[in-house]
């Protein structure tokens, strides 16, 4: 099971790993360009689990959203 937050996220994370691997390649590129875009993979990766850890518990809490339309 899959949000379409999780979706977006992911695709995010591989746009921006796509993005890296071209950094690396040329040469004429600031180690701050790549530093910059290595933060903002960690930062997308830490949303993505953050998320996804707390939707598992939701989603395995012993009635789920039942609670929440009463």
């Amino acid at each position: 099971m899959s949000s379409e937050y999780e979706q977006t996220i992911g695709a995010l994370i591989a746009e921006k790993r796509q993005m890296l691997e071209l950094l690396k390649n040329k040469s004429d590129v600031s180690k701050m360009e790549i530093e910059s875009v290595q933060q903002q993979i960690e930062c997308l990766e830490n949303l993505y689990d953050n998320y996804r850890l707390g939707m598992n518990y939701f989603r395995r809490a012993q009635g789920g959203r039942k609670g929440l339309r009463e």
